[in-house]
């Protein structure tokens, strides 16, 4: 009798057992998971809609789930719906198709509204830069005001005639060479890498600039090529302006690259005064060669370029952080960012090769 006593309390023990074994899985698999409530309920997410700075609405959405209603958001008035974006200007490869996008997270999405009533844009836009490869870019000299107004027809957008407001320029482009596009020869409203809404990066980079956005930092060329740049505007919402840069091929003519002489100086300029107006000349090394260099006392952080001219004449060649490209120099910069920037203060001694195009420095 106390054998099988014994057998049935060991029986009744294991049942308990495996009782809470199954609720121990039973309680991870649907309250632990990480992405519930603690009671089995998905997570929820918010979808926020916007129209540029607008807040349209927003819809909750489970994880995993589609989002719903909004439809009711793709509606504006005198204004076609041409889709939802990741990034607010309305780049290719953000858009967004909610007929089968899953919400894993909060989000927030721009909507295209293109208006049926665009106003006539009496601007005229221009593309500007620099070039050290001795590409057409080198005349636009970044809309130097010194620039004829003839000349300046050479980097002018002109209307396409396949859409409103729709303009193009097609001309050879170098590695090396740095763009924006702006309108009448003036920066305010410029244009560069993170407004295009089409480019390849692998044909074009992110060099940065003073603008502190995207959209105001300067255009790097990669693969030297043709390229067609077109522009679409909308002069009474700027957001939906629309820009896109093609490679059409190889360059049509090879680049004239700049012979320095003896009339050829080198200036340099940058961040110790605000509107980078302070030029200082270097000063040409006695003998052969075209090597000029100065001493300067900077700030950490102080960012600074170098222009060549050539008979007092502004060449539109600018040297930046690209043409530092020794190890020894380049541990004396700050993070690579289109201009020269120097990471600490002290006394420099920057050095130019008018011939090579290529930047040194030095500190004390």
């Amino acid at each position: 009798m106390k054998k099988q006593s014994t057998s049935k309390l060991i029986a009744v023990i294991l049942a308990l057992i495996l009782a809470l074994s199954l609720c121990a899985c039973e309680k991870g698999g649907n309250g632990d998971s990480g992405s519930g409530s603690g009671q089995g309920t998905p997570a929820e997410y918010t979808v926020t809609f916007m129209n540029g700075d607008t807040k349209l609405g927003e819809v909750k959405v489970a994880e995993g789930g589609k989002a719903s209603g909004y439809e009711a958001f793709e509606s504006q008035p005198d204004s076609e719906f041409l889709g939802w974006f990741e990034t607010p200007t309305f780049l290719e490869s953000s858009k967004k198709d909610l007929s089968t996008l899953t919400v894993t997270g909060d989000m927030t999405l721009y909507g295209s509204f293109k208006s049926t009533n665009v106003a006539e844009d009496t601007r005229a836009w221009y593309i500007v830069g620099a070039s050290t490869s001795g590409g057409i870019l080198a005349g636009s000299n970044w809309a130097n005001a010194g620039v004829a107004e003839a000349d300046r027809e050479a980097f002018r957008l002109q209307p396409t005639g396949n859409a409103v407001n729709e303009m193009s320029i097609t001309l050879d482009l170098y590695s090396g060479d740095q763009f924006q596009v702006v309108h009448d020869w003036q920066w305010d409203g410029q244009k560069g890498f993170g407004a295009f809404t089409q480019i390849d990066e692998t044909q074009m980079a992110n060099g940065g600039g003073l603008g502190g956005s995207s959209d105001k930092s300067n255009v790097n060329v990669i693969m030297d090529g043709n390229y067609t740049v077109t522009l679409t505007t909308d002069p009474d919402n700027p957001v939906q302006d629309t820009m896109t840069i093609v490679r059409n091929g190889d360059p049509v003519s090879a680049p004239q690259v700049f012979a320095p002489g003896p009339e050829t100086t080198v200036s340099v300029k940058g961040s110790w005064v605000e509107d980078w107006s302070d030029l200082k000349e270097l000063t040409r090394a006695e003998g052969d060669g075209y090597v000029f260099s100065i001493e300067m006392e900077l700030d950490a952080g102080t960012q600074l370029c170098f222009m060549v001219f050539d008979g007092g004449v502004d060449t539109g060649l600018v040297l930046k952080d690209e043409n530092v490209t020794d190890e020894a120099s380049r541990a004396l910069l700050g993070d690579a960012g289109g201009n020269i920037i120097v990471a600490d203060a002290g006394t420099y001694t920057f050095t130019v090769d008018a011939g090579t195009m290529g930047v040194t420095v030095a500190k004390a």
